[in-house]
């Protein structure tokens, strides 16, 4: 053979470059999936070298031991795909490890196997030399226990490509290439040996060739999608770092993976349950609220508002369930996100919004939209007591407006005791400065008898003036009933004159006008 032949020169050169690139990938910052696919790289090429040499050289024992260490990259590279593979789909250093290290020993007897076997050739019946290009190869007729072996690197190529297919589904639409073209760059070598001997075309070292298109693929796919910072590598790292409770729930119902901030949320209510100890608990071992267990259970898409009691607090979680996983619905998505602040805080403005900050009683806009549910609801009669302190400016004159409005505290205090919402169906609310109302659903006989009895009550009650004076407190009554609908204005317009009525007789009386 010349000393120069292009066909080993173009594989030897491959070699090279993918060895280079191999190198590169280690750079930091690495991870489980480019320290994988780089050690493949480093077997590719180490095959594809192996294989130039062969070609170039004419000696049968040197040919054989090339042949001999091309099978180290032949059984050891396909446990290390399976591992880039399976840190890709489900990224655990330690669980993937292990499965590497079960399937990778079958793949080291057979290496050991192939070295020894010129002592018990239990590996190859026959070894002759062809020529192809003018090139010369080994040729190798494997037994039965060799053909064995090598099913199962073809088991262990299908079951690398199985995993990438499989977790296609569960990829966002323009991350679903790259795990398709992973797929075709690993099925390159075995297609050139299925495939090419029923073509009748002869190529030397035709594996190496596909070891090179193969490793230039697989190097392209992990520039293009960059599998070191792009999901799902990055995925636990993604995870962790959210706010929300991700929880995910298996097929049997049970916790498959949890973050930290889920744990956090979890541990609230089960102090005691250590983070490992959860995984693997079924949903109602973990939440006990109905929309939870009907959401995960029958698998449906709901979202709503959740407040946990606790002994020492009220938390309130927003909880979205999502369905996903392979075949679309075997996997429960479980988000949890504490919204106690923001719940806190709308409370907070709907109670400025609704209640009167002095008082803590209904203001005028929330006395008036009650009203008008009552009216929507048709609740008649509906009778409005209008009460006005009477000569309330005497106590801002006399003693100052602090202590009106101590005044108007205790007034709302014993209007709002005495007509107890569940004992008289009634609506309590400060209307303007010492102006309150009373909503009642009563006729106007019955309402006026409990104002009355509100006066009487009023006077068996003092208010302690810097803790030491004491002094009455009466009021004026203008109540109006109405059993048909009519708005606010006009209820407050009659109760209004009813009120005046009240005054100029005297004060501390009920006057009533009927709407």
């Amino acid at each position: 053979m010349q000393w120069f032949e292009p066909y080993p020169l173009y594989i030897s050169i491959m070699a090279f470059f993918i060895f280079f690139l191999s190198i590169v990938l280690l750079k930091k910052p690495n991870n489980l999936v480019r320290i994988l696919l780089s050690v493949s790289l480093i077997l590719s090429s180490l095959f594809m070298i192996s294989t130039a040499l062969e070609l170039y050289i004419d000696d049968f024992n040197a040919m054989q031991w090339l042949r001999n260490i091309q099978q180290i990259a032949l059984f050891l590279c396909p446990v290390f795909l399976f591992g880039f593979a399976r840190e890709i789909v489900e990224p655990n250093v330690e669980k993937n490890l292990k499965y590497m290290i079960y399937l990778g020993v079958p793949a080291v007897i057979g290496v050991i196997l192939v070295f020894t076997n010129p002592i018990h050739h239990w590996m190859r019946s026959d070894v002759t030399i062809h020529t192809v290009w003018g090139l010369t190869e080994i040729s190798i007729t494997p037994t039965p226990l060799g053909i064995i072996f090598i099913a199962y690197l073809l088991f262990l190529t299908l079951l690398t490509v199985f995993t990438f297919i499989r977790n296609m589904h569960d990829l966002p639409p323009h991350l679903r290439n790259s795990h398709l073209l992973s797929s075709v760059a690993i099925l390159l070598p075995l297609v050139s040996l299925c495939v090419l001997p029923f073509l009748s075309l002869k190529i030397p070292g035709q594996v190496a060739l596909s070891f090179s298109l193969m490793s230039v693929l697989l190097i392209f796919i992990l520039k293009r999608y960059d599998f070191n910072s792009i999901w799902p590598v990055s995925r636990n790292k993604i995870l962790e770092s959210l706010d929300e409770g991700i929880i995910l729930f298996g097929p049997k119902y049970n916790l498959l993976e949890i973050n930290q901030a889920g744990y956090k949320l979890l541990n609230k209510w089960m102090p005691y349950l250590h983070k490992n100890l959860i995984i693997g608990q079924t949903v109602d071992q973990l939440f006990t609220d109905k929309r939870i267990l009907e959401g995960v259970y029958h698998h449906s898409s709901t979202s709503f508002e959740w407040k946990v009691e606790l002994d020492d607090e009220d938390i309130y979680l927003q909880v979205n369930i999502v369905p996903i996983g392979y075949y679309g619905r075997d996997i429960m998505l479980v988000v949890l996100t504490n919204i106690t602040e923001k719940k806190l805080i709308e409370n907070r403005l709907y109670t400025l919004a609704h209640y009167d900050s002095l008082t803590n009683i209904c203001n005028r806009h929330s006395f008036i939209e009650k009203y008008n549910t009552m009216l929507e609801n048709k609740k008649f009669p509906i009778s409005f007591l209008l009460m006005d302190i009477d000569h309330f400016k005497q106590f801002n004159d006399q003693y100052g407006h602090i202590v009106g409005d101590q005044v108007l505290k205790e007034f709302a205090i014993s209007l709002t005791d005495f007509f107890m919402p569940t004992k008289y169906c009634s609506i309590v609310g400060r209307i303007g400065g010492e102006e309150f109302g009373v909503l009642l659903r009563k006729d106007a006989e019955h309402a006026g008898e409990q104002a009355n009895l509100f006066q009487q009550k009023l006077t068996e009650h003092s208010i302690f003036i810097n803790g030491e004076q004491q002094e009455k407190i009466t009021v004026s009554i203008g109540l109006t009933t109405t059993d048909e609908p009519i708005s606010f204005e006009k209820m407050y317009k009659e109760a209004d004159k009813a009120l005046y009525q009240a005054k100029r007789a005297g004060r501390d009386r009920v006057e009533m006008i009927n709407a």
